[in-house]
């Protein structure tokens, strides 16, 4: 299965990622962000990308799944 898995920079999407790599069933994970990931692994492709130009990056969709992990905290956020 090839996953596309977006927010892998944040708290959730740091541990989504750890266990995607860790599943047999998942021959790759691509994690797109904005700076480099810390993790190295031979099933990660992490594209540099510029997500006010998604249009671009057509080709990273064409995946079996795609998990959200795109969010932030009450604190951060400074509101509900």
């Amino acid at each position: 299965m090839k996953v596309l898995l977006l927010g892998a920079t944040g708290l959730i999407g740091r541990h989504c990622l750890q266990g995607l790599l860790n599943q047999a069933a998942v021959e790759e994970v691509i994690a797109p962000t904005r700076r480099n990931l810390s993790i190295k692994d031979k099933k990660l492709y992490n594209a540099l990308v510029d997500f006010d130009r998604l249009d671009e990056y057509a080709e990273l969709f064409q995946v079996d799944a795609i998990i959200c992990c795109l969010g932030t905290t009450i604190k951060q956020a400074g509101s509900k």
